[in-house]
Parts: C-alpha cells; structure tokens; sequence
C-alpha cells in the first residue's frame, strides 16, 4: 500500500492557508504547514508546523529538507501561499517605497516561490513518475491588470514575476506531467 501523499504549504495563515490545509487533510494527505510562527512540531490538527522566512529564499531548501525527512518522502504538491506588500510611506507616492523594501518584498512574491518550484522539482524525480505532481502558486489579479495605486506596486511587481516563469515552467514541464 502507497503512503498518502504529502502537501506542503508554504504561508499558512489563519485564513487561506489553513483552508487549505485543512481540505488537503480531508482527502488523506500528510500536511507541513509554514509560517513565521512556525513551531518544529506537530499542530493541534497533526500537521508539521515549520518557521519560514520568506524574505530569504536560502531558508527554502531546509524546509523541504525537513518534511522530507518527517514524511520520508517530496511533497507531491506544494502550494505557495506567501506574499508581501510594502505600502508607499509618502502619500501614495510610489518612488517613495525604499529599494530595501522592494527588494524584501520581491524576495516573498518572485524569488522564494521560484526557489521552492526548484525544491518541488527535485522531489518529484525521486517520486514515482505516475504520481500526481503539482505546484500551485495563490494570487491575485496583479499580475495581468495594472491598477494606478501605488499601494499595490511591491506586490504587482512580485506577482507579475512569478506570472512569467510560472508560465514558461508549466510550458516546458507539462509534459513531465508536472502542473
């Protein structure tokens, strides 16, 4: 008999992401769970709880590493629910958002979900190849429609990124099987 199979979360909030959690537990996955609260062990729910920084995407691969390690086995699907915004300080005046704060919030919105699809990928060739494969990056309208509020500018900008090699990867990976 076939372990279930494994999701991992990657911003798992008091919304969203435990929403998330909670329906992949009630189709007989083994969830990880990461937040900035993250604690090392198990939830209330049984789900691994992991701390994560998604400013710095160098922490990713350890928390791959560890579910690997908990479950004995890649997470078959991962979902990135993480995301920054830095409103501008200045009223609404978009120059006025530090370089540092772009750069940061980037890191969340682009470089972070690019580094864990690298994860993901890495895991699934260990896998089966008829195992399901997926990769689900949660988001919003921003990165098709550019709304004049500079409010949204740090988190456009991340999503419209990913936008991008989100596409090319399901482009050149689909026929892996991987979505």
């Amino acid at each position: 008999m076939a372990a279930s199979p494994v999701v991992l979360i990657l911003g798992s909030g008091p919304r969203v992401g435990a929403a998330i959690a909670s329906k992949f537990a009630k189709n007989g996955y083994r969830v990880a769970v990461t937040s900035r609260k993250g604690t090392g062990s198990k939830t209330a729910e049984g789900y691994l709880s992991l701390k994560a920084d998604f400013a710095k995407p160098e922490s990713i691969p350890s928390i791959f590493d560890a579910v690997k390690a908990e479950f004995n086995a890649a997470p078959t699907t991962v979902v990135y629910n993480a995301a920054a915004l830095t409103p501008p300080p200045k009223d609404d005046t978009l120059f006025s958002i530090p370089a540092e704060s772009l750069s940061s919030d980037l890191n969340v919105n682009t470089v972070s979900p690019y580094v864990a699809a690298q994860q993901a990928i890495a895991g699934w060739e260990t896998l089966p190849a008829e195992t399901k494969k997926t990769f689900i990056f949660t988001g919003n309208i921003l990165n098709v429609v550019t709304p004049p509020l500079p409010l949204f500018t740090t988190l456009g900008v991340g999503k419209a990124g990913a936008a991008f090699w989100i596409g090319v990867a399901d482009a050149t990976h689909s026929a892996k099987g991987y979505r």
